[in-house]
């Protein structure tokens, strides 16, 4: 999400946009590279949570921070929630700090709808209250409350935003659809827990980000805003179309394999963007964007190669995950 956001904040009338990136295993300095050319656009390899956070706040005279920096991917936390906890609770404390110490004018913290864990029925609007399930979705909802101490004791300017499920170009092939993208291009099955019946939100990534600036831009402090589509399907649902647009679908007991459940898997997520006013997606709407997510990936194959095996041992089948 990162490099795009940063990709439409260029085409803003932002006097500077500063990135801070560790570059895991999924961040790729190539997402950036057209940014950097920019000459308002600056580069700093480190971790959010070093010490080198507060010389670059200062030095780059910083008035906002937007906050991406995650560790993101549910398996990943079941394994190894270490990581999670120090990146999404411990780094953004120290991003905070210094926020608060150099009287910055806004903290925008990109988090999750999974904070609300499972949505059995209807929609859960910004009031309902956070259940997660997964260490993961702790991290995000613990990194919540505690900038919401912060705006209330020391008066920290904050507006969280609570996203759905993103997809688009760019997006590291652990998640649903470029893993079923990139796998299939490489003639292997997709990997679905349990029978894929659990039900995600979906909502392209250019456009989750035009909303993160509109809410940036009016800066409505101490406010919380979904963003979402409206636009659920289970994920056997998502691979199916996958399916159909790479001309396979005839192959589908084939090219989709069933593993393990994930322990505690949440069933559907749903949530209700009113508040913010953003529009429901209709079908075609989502169909056109995953083809294009498709094609992305498909004229992309240097991007993507060599990575997409790394995490199938989140999905052996026969294993416990935990």
């Amino acid at each position: 999400m990162g490099s795009h956001f940063v990709e439409f904040l260029l085409t803003q009338d932002i006097q500077t946009v500063v990135i801070v990136d560790k570059l895991t295993y999924a961040g790729n300095i190539k997402n950036i590279e057209s940014s950097l050319k920019n000459p308002r656009c600056r580069f700093y390899l480190a971790d959010i949570c070093e010490p080198l956070i507060e010389h670059v706040i200062r030095m780059e005279q910083v008035d906002a921070i937007v906050n991406f920096a995650a560790e993101t991917h549910v398996d990943r936390s079941i394994t190894n929630p270490r990581a999670f906890l120090e990146t999404d609770i411990m780094g953004l404390f120290n991003l905070a700090y210094w926020g608060i110490k150099t009287k910055i004018k806004l903290f925008l913290q990109v988090s999750t709808d999974e904070v609300y864990g499972p949505i059995l029925k209807g929609e859960a609007d910004e009031t309902f209250p956070l259940n997660p399930t997964s260490p993961y979705s702790a991290s995000k909802a613990a990194a919540e409350l505690l900038l919401q101490s912060y705006h209330k004791t020391y008066g920290l300017p904050l507006v969280i935003v609570r996203c759905c499920n993103n997809f688009g170009p760019r997006q590291y092939p652990e998640k649903l659809i470029p893993m079923a993208i990139t796998r299939l291009l490489d003639d292997k099955p997709i990997l679905l827990h349990g029978e894929g019946q659990e039900v995600r939100e979906w909502i392209y990534v250019k456009d989750c980000i035009k909303e993160i600036v509109a809410v940036l831009k009016e800066r409505h402090n101490g406010e919380i805003f979904n963003i979402g589509s409206g636009f659920r399907l289970t994920n056997l649902e998502t691979t199916n179309e996958i399916l159909l647009f790479l001309g396979v679908a005839m192959q589908r007991d084939r090219l989709i394999e069933f593993v393990n459940p994930r322990p505690n898997n949440d069933f559907r997520y749903a949530i209700n963007s009113q508040k913010l006013g953003v529009g429901k997606y209709a079908f075609d709407y989502f169909d056109a964007l995953l083809r294009e997510t498709i094609k992305w990936y498909d004229s992309h194959l240097d991007w993507w190669e060599g990575k997409i095996d790394l995490d199938s041992n989140f999905y052996k089948k026969g294993e416990s995950l935990k």
